[in-house]
């Protein structure tokens, strides 16, 4: 800037601070002199939002660049998968020959079995045929040896008969005549040569049977053996059959549908394989462009979505640029006053020279006023500062309380709510699950606080204490706990529920842990904390988890993840361990040779050359594993944030690592142990230092732990420690460089698992108890109905009771009626046997007349005294009818029979005569009654049949097809049968009421008692009942059948 434009009105300078003797001419207040720091915090805050601002827009760029490489990754991507689809299609290709070789294999082996089959049918009509030839020569030998005794026989009749024809009566005795014996011999000849001859037929014949049953006894053997390997190779064709069977759904499922295709295009099967593959690689390129598309979309979306980000950054940086130019112009016109308030502050200086020797002691007094001054505005400036940190973290740890505050009552409220279940089996899981974590947080607080403490970068430049080493070995210690903290932490959150329930046995045993742990934070938190203790109590923790975690702990995905990061960390701490100990053990047998001017016998010049130079060396390279281990760890983290991980493959590798930095740290401690164990002892004595002790002790160590022999002092360590780096670049390249990464999968967690069953479980509760309510509900209904029918009962039997002496007393009063009309009835008969009698003695000639005319008189009586007792049955039957209609039609016909044929077989009322006679009468019409009743019985059950096996007729007399058609399926022989049915059952009714006729004119009421006919009235009435009650029944049953016909 120009100086006419910089330069601001001569007033504005004298408002700034002034120094030296001006300073009491022209006090200035605290706000004019903050002011500039104000700004200068500001400004510089804003620097720090734009840079931390532009490390975002980095971090983005760095995200787009990763993206392109995924992107490349997928193009390079399309060649493999072609080659795997090329080796899909020709294993597709080999299972298809695979197939037809079966099929090839299974028709072989069909043929060979049809073979077989046929071999034996063939062997068992030979046998069978063999059986029956032997049968039959069997049969014809049987004849041949009835023949021969046959002949025998009339051979021996025919020697008989021929010595008594031959034999000729001699006189005197004498012997036969030539002649005859000529014949007899000539016969015995014929009778010879007939033997010889059917001896030889037979003996030709019993050979040949013999030969034939020979011949079949070997066909039968060898039947027997074609059966045995008819019956292997039924069991060989069977496996087969089973192996075709399995090949054959293998291919079924392998190919599926396409069998039919294969079949379909057997004839021209190379052209389409061809067609087939050059449509399936032009498919595949179609996808594959498709996807290339696709991420060249999404690619050209990001790319424009940071585009326009970048844009809006740069148009931020380029308003905080143009902010800095102003404040850069407002800063440069400060300087422009301040120098010219410094050519003044010179200028008076000049002017009073002359009066400072004056005032000396003035000045002296006033500058160290203005000195404590200064220093006391910069003590209330740090003091505001922090007061306000105070006040901010104050208001942050209030906030941070009620926080706490509200998640406690919330967990306390809520708690009553869940079920005993819950603190039975889920509260401890959970418990443990917090407690790995607080673990994990405890362990990388106390890393924290140490690097905070102890940073190790700064102090290797400076003299190294040794308390840096147990620091180190804590450091170290604490992470390897965190890590087996966060292999329980994600084995637990991915584990199944039953799991889950199972690692609550585990919060008990590391109770004390935590706790132990916790002392180690209240140790660090007021910086009393010994390094030593803290590493021993580090080891027992350690050594508790790593025995948790062979029983509890199982090698899955997830834990892979935690394996990686945890195998890394510790090579990064094992390499900041390293440095220490062998900066210690550098700086320390340096220190004593120069500081303590303690003697090197070997010299100075070979200590440089033999021991500090190689462990200079050292250093290099364990800062060099430091370095790739921070590398490794940053990928591992950045794959961890796109939810992937390193394939199992690497594991080993890194293992192999661990093992080789373990045992580079082990050497390293112990070798320090002794060197400084032997400097201290020499520097103590003040005795001279030897380079050959010192190098032994690293040969032994070398040689121990390392299992490596030196030739020069740190040779083996370098060798270890190069092979290490090495192995770590290599595996860092690999690892960067491979594009054959895992999937992290997250599953449900264990308790959301656990609450969706218990869920489950209330709401299958709450089913069964409303369940048990219906029930409940439904057997109350049923008591109460129960009761309602008992006391409908008690009812009923109460109204039974009451109808029942009500036809008592009815009974009882109709039986004094009768009474009574039998007692006017033997008056009036007495009265006319007066009269016929006071009649006969006044006249003879009319004694038959008026016999004729009292016998008259009497048949009228009786006569009129039946119609009467005819006409009340026929009422109490109409009115018995009205009231029991109803009951009648819905009850069944059987049970209202046997009811009639109960109240016939036995009467409500005792027979009231005790004649012989009558009983003997009475037997007869009983069983007239009872055979009336059963054929009712019968009748109505033929009825009920018919008219439901009733069936409709299709009239039509077309014929089905031509075809022939039985007689029974036409409608002319269905209807006939219907009708010859239905005939039958009205001549039956039509006898019934014959029969019941008969019973009814059988029964002479002139013949009977007078104590008769009054028992035969009340049975006559409930016959005439029954009988009406059928003739109803009956008619209703013809009705259906005739409407159903």
């Amino acid at each position: 800037p120009e100086p006419k434009e910089t330069i601001k009105p001569p007033s504005a300078p004298l408002k700034g601070p002034t120094y030296g003797s001006l300073a009491t001419n022209l006090p200035v207040s605290k706000s004019d002199q903050t002011v500039p720091l104000k700004e200068y915090e500001e400004l510089r805050l804003k620097l720090k939002i734009l840079e931390s601002k532009r490390q975002e827009d980095r971090e983005k760029y760095r995200e787009h660049e990763k993206v392109k490489e995924e992107a490349e990754q997928f193009l390079t991507l399309r060649n493999k998968l072609q080659d795997k689809i090329s080796d899909l299609q020709r294993e597709l290709r080999e299972t298809k020959r695979e197939l037809k070789d079966s099929s090839t294999e299974q028709e072989m082996y069909e043929g060979k079995y049809n073979d077989a089959i046929e071999a034996l049918e063939m062997m068992t009509l030979d046998k069978e045929v063999a059986e029956e030839k032997s049968e039959n020569l069997q049969q014809e030998v049987n004849v041949l040896k009835d023949r021969i005794e046959e002949i025998s026989v009339d051979l021996d009749v025919l020697k008989k008969e021929a010595d008594v024809m031959n034999r000729v009566p001699d006189r005197d005795g004498e012997e036969k005549t030539p002649l005859e014996v000529i014949q007899l011999e000539r016969h015995n000849e014929r009778l010879k040569d007939a033997l010889m001859r059917l001896r030889d037929v037979t003996t030709a014949k019993e050979s040949e049977l013999y030969e034939r049953i020979k011949e079949l006894e070997k066909d039968t053997h060898e039947l027997e053996e074609l059966k045995t390997q008819y019956i292997k190779t039924r069991d060989r064709l069977q496996e087969a059959e089973h192996a075709i069977d399995e090949l054959k759904q293998s291919l079924d499922d392998a190919l599926g549908a396409e069998d039919l295709v294969e079949q379909l295009t057997e004839k021209n099967l190379s052209l389409t394989e061809k067609m087939d593959e050059m449509h399936l690689v032009v498919e595949d390129l179609e996808a594959l462009k498709e996807l290339a598309d696709e991420l060249e979309d999404n690619h050209i979306e990001t790319e424009k979505q940071l585009q326009a980000e970048i844009d809006h950054r740069d148009m931020l940086l380029r308003e905080q640029l143009e902010r800095v130019r102003a404040a850069e112009e407002t800063n440069a016109d400060y300087e422009t006053t301040i120098q010219q308030f410094r050519e003044l502050v010179t200028t008076l200086q000049n002017d009073l020279e002359h009066l400072r020797h004056k005032e000396v002691s003035q000045q002296s007094e006033k500058r160290t006023l203005s000195s404590q001054s200064q220093a006391m505005m910069s003590l209330n400036i740090q003091l505001q500062s922090t007061v306000m940190k105070a006040q901010a973290k104050s208001i942050d740890l209030e906030l941070r309380k009620l926080e706490a505050a509200q998640a406690n009552d919330r967990l306390s409220y809520i708690q009553p709510y869940l079920p005993d279940a819950f603190f039975k089996t889920e509260n401890d899981a959970i418990s443990c699950v917090l407690l790995f974590k607080r673990l994990v947080f405890k362990t990388d607080l106390i890393i924290k606080q140490l690097d905070q403490n102890h940073p190790i970068s700064e102090k290797i430049m400076d003299t190294v204490p040794e308390s840096l080493i147990s620091v180190c070995e804590m450091r170290q210690r604490a992470g390897w706990l965190s890590d087996l903290s966060k292999r329980f932490v994600t084995f637990i959150v991915n584990c199944n529920p039953m799991t889950f329930i199972k690692m609550g046995q585990v919060y008990h045993d590391l109770v004390g842990t935590e706790r132990r742990l916790t002392n180690i934070v209240d140790l660090l938190r007021t910086d009393e904390i010994n390094e030593a203790d803290g590493v021993t109590e580090l080891q027992r923790m350690i050594a508790q988890l790593e025995h948790l975690s062979e029983i509890h702990l199982i090698q899955n995905e997830e834990s892979h993840v935690d394996l990686f990061f945890g195998l890394t960390r510790a090579l990064d701490l094992n390499a900041d361990r390293l440095t220490v100990e062998l900066t210690f053990v550098k700086q320390a047998v340096d220190n004593a040779a120069r500081k303590e001017n303690i003697n090197v016998i070997e010299g100075l010049n070979s200590l440089d050359f033999d021991y500090l130079e190689p462990l200079g060396r050292l250093i290099v390279q364990a800062k060099n594993s430091k370095i790739l281990a921070k590398k490794l760890l940053r990928h591992l983290e950045d794959l961890s944030e796109q939810a992937l991980t390193l394939t199992f493959d690497y594991l080993h590798r890194f293992k192999m690592l661990y093992a080789i930095s373990s045992k580079l740290c082990k050497f390293c401690y112990e070798t320090y142990k002794q060197i400084i164990k032997y400097v201290e002892t020499q520097v103590s004595s003040k005795e001279d230092i030897s380079l050959g002790v010192i190098k032994q002790t690293v040969y032994n160590k070398a040689d121990e732990i390392l299992e490596i022999p030196e030739s020069t002092m740190w040779e083996g360590c370098l060798k270890t420690l190069k092979s290490l780096t090495n192995e770590l670049s290599t595996a860092f390249e690999s690892i960067s460089n491979e594009t054959k990464t895992q999937k992290i999968t997250i599953g449900v967690s264990p308790w959301i698992q656990r609450a969706s069953d218990m869920k489950a479980e209330i709401v299958i509760n709450h089913d069964m108890e409303r369940k048990l309510q219906q029930h409940s509900d439904e057997i109350l209904k049923l008591i109460k109905d129960v009761k309602i029918k008992q006391q409908s009962l008690q009812e009923a039997n109460v109204k039974i009771e009451l109808l029942e002496k009500r036809m008592e007393i009815k009974l009882k009063s109709e039986y004094e009626t009768l009474e009574k009309e039998h007692a006017d009835l033997k008056k009036e008969i007495v009265q006319k046997e007066e009269k016929r009698l006071s009649a006969t003695k006044k006249a003879e000639m009319f004694l038959e007349d008026n016999s004729l005319l009292s016998l008259e008189d009497k048949n009228t009586n009786v006569d009129a005294y039946v119609l009467s007792n005819q006409l009340e049955s026929l009422k109490s039957a109409i009115r018995y009818l009205r009231a029991e209609n109803s009951y009648l039609k819905e009850s069944d016909m059987l049970k209202s029979l046997d009811y009639s044929h109960q109240s016939l077989a036995a009467p409500s009322t005792p027979p009231l005569t005790d004649d012989d006679e009558s009983e003997d009468e009475e037997k007869p019409t009983k069983s007239m009654v009872r055979s009336v009743v059963q054929e009712t019985r019968t009748l109505i059950k033929d009825a009920r049949i018919a008219s439901a096996t009733a069936k409709v007729v299709q009239l039509s007399s077309e014929r089905r097809g031509g075809r022939w058609q039985s007689e029974k399926t036409l409608p002319d022989y269905r209807y006939q049968m219907q009708q010859s049915v239905l005939y039958t059952l009205k001549r039956r009714c039509e006898v019934l009421k014959e029969k019941m006729k008969q019973v009814q004119t059988s029964e002479g009421y002139t013949k009977w008692s007078h104590t008769k006919r009054l028992e035969k009235y009340k049975y006559h009435q409930r016959f005439i009942r029954n009988q009406n009650m059928f003739n109803l029944k009956v008619l209703k049953s013809l009705k259906k059948f005739t409407i159903c016909s």
